[in-house]
């Protein structure tokens, strides 16, 4: 599935951050995984920074997060605080925000993430994130 927020060329690198983060928010709460993915560089250099380590690659982080979210039922309610938003040119933007997973009530996950959002092939996307 193809992201479907087209950020326009105007808009700067801290706008299509925002909207990226937000449209993929919005696919995870919506239980689809799929179009949440597509907020990420669908690319072998993208990179995935966790607690347990480093994955290399967008098809790993993909086959991670069907193992871990195999139905909506476990999914939760993925929700931020944005704590800072900084340009790293024309074409990049440094994004950190705090970050929870809620499901009834109970926190399954959170932390604290930093996204690097860059147009790569016309498309803003998540080209490394860090979430610890």
């Amino acid at each position: 599935m193809e992201n479907t927020l087209s950020v326009a060329a105007s808009e700067t690198p801290l706008e299509a951050a925002k909207i990226g983060l937000q449209g993929q928010v919005d696919a995870w709460n919506a239980g689809n995984t799929e179009q949440a993915m597509d907020f990420y560089w669908n690319s072998p250099e993208m990179l995935w920074i966790s607690k347990t380590g480093v994955e290399k690659g967008w098809q790993p982080v993909w086959e991670m997060f069907q193992q871990d979210f195999q139905d909506r039922s476990t999914m939760g309610q993925y929700s931020y605080e944005p704590l800072h938003l900084e340009a790293l040119g024309k074409e990049a933007a440094l994004y950190v925000i705090q970050w929870k997973i809620e499901l009834d009530g109970k926190r399954l996950m959170g932390g604290v993430s930093s996204q690097i959002w860059k147009k790569m092939d016309g498309k803003w996307v998540i080209a490394s994130e860090h979430a610890s």
